[in-house]
């Protein structure tokens, strides 16, 4: 077993190397970069001066100083909700299709290594990377956060923080068992795109609409809680009436076990299909 730890580690350190060296890698930090600058010109355009919440969020009550600053952790979330989407299709979805076609699958399978070892050490790298990428758009937002509040936010930005990984290590195993499908990376992106953001965003609008339910064994809708532990209300759900009180802590070990749920059983399809596939 600790031969296999071993073996897990040198392959996470060798593929850890790649990632951080990779265009893919500097890229996503180029879009941390700007979506973090965009929002701390919000931050000091709008929330240093403006004391109103937006159009979506009124309901008349009166705006205390804490539901000011849940305002501003919210929408700082909402908007980086989609970095983990991005940074497990840069990460994931070449994976195992960019070995096929570029070759290098006939010297790297072929390896004396098992391949769930390859499988793992390459998984664990990519959410590394993935890892530190959001710790780049967190450490933007707790900065912000410092200087406009002159206070450390509470434990909700750790809750926040912590299901952000989560959605990352449920959108990364998904991006892996879809790159272990297709010999090509173009297609293991454009499935990947089409899966998260075309059939379930299409699927939690119906659900939501014909039912009037929330589809929270969906991973788009429960991945919303990285901004709902701020104000437990989501733009795109039509089945309650939204709340500016935060998500109730039943609700965000709920919305977490789902992301578990889909980022163990994603992985272990995927390592089995792995297992499996044959390089022609």
């Amino acid at each position: 077993m600790n031969w296999g730890f071993f073996r897990t580690g040198l392959v996470f350190s060798h593929y850890f190397r790649n990632y951080y060296r990779s265009r893919s890698f500097y890229l996503m930090l180029f879009i941390v970069v700007l979506v973090v600058s965009l929002l701390t010109y919000l931050s000091f355009k709008y929330f240093a001066y403006n004391a109103d919440l937006p159009n979506f969020l009124r309901t008349g009550i009166v705006i205390s100083g804490s539901l000011k600053r849940s305002e501003f952790l919210f929408i700082w979330e909402f908007a980086g909700n989609y970095l983990p989407v991005f940074a497990g299709v840069f990460f994931g979805s070449p994976a195992i299709s960019s070995e096929i076609e570029s070759r290098t699958a006939f010297h790297t399978f072929t390896l004396p290594v098992p391949r769930f070892v390859l499988y793992s050490g390459k998984f664990l790298a990519a959410f590394s990377v993935s890892a530190i990428i959001m710790s780049f758009f967190y450490a933007g937002q707790l900065i912000n956060y410092v200087l406009l509040y002159s206070r450390l936010p509470g434990v909700e930005f750790l809750q926040s923080y912590g299901a952000m990984l989560f959605f990352a290590l449920a959108i990364i195993a998904i991006t892996f068992l879809v790159s272990t499908v297709f010999n090509k990376n173009t297609y293991a992106y454009i499935s990947v795109f089409i899966l998260y953001f075309l059939i379930l965003s299409t699927a939690s609008l119906v659900i939501t609409f014909l039912y009037g339910v929330t589809p929270y064994y969906l991973l788009n809708v429960a991945s919303s809680i990285d901004y709902e532990v701020y104000i437990n209300f989501n733009p795109f759900d039509f089945s309650s009436l939204p709340s500016l009180s935060p998500a109730p802590l039943s609700q965000i070990i709920t919305y977490v076990m789902v992301m578990v749920i889909y980022a163990v059983s994603t992985f272990l399809a995927g390592a089995y299909v792995f297992e499996n596939k044959e390089v022609n």
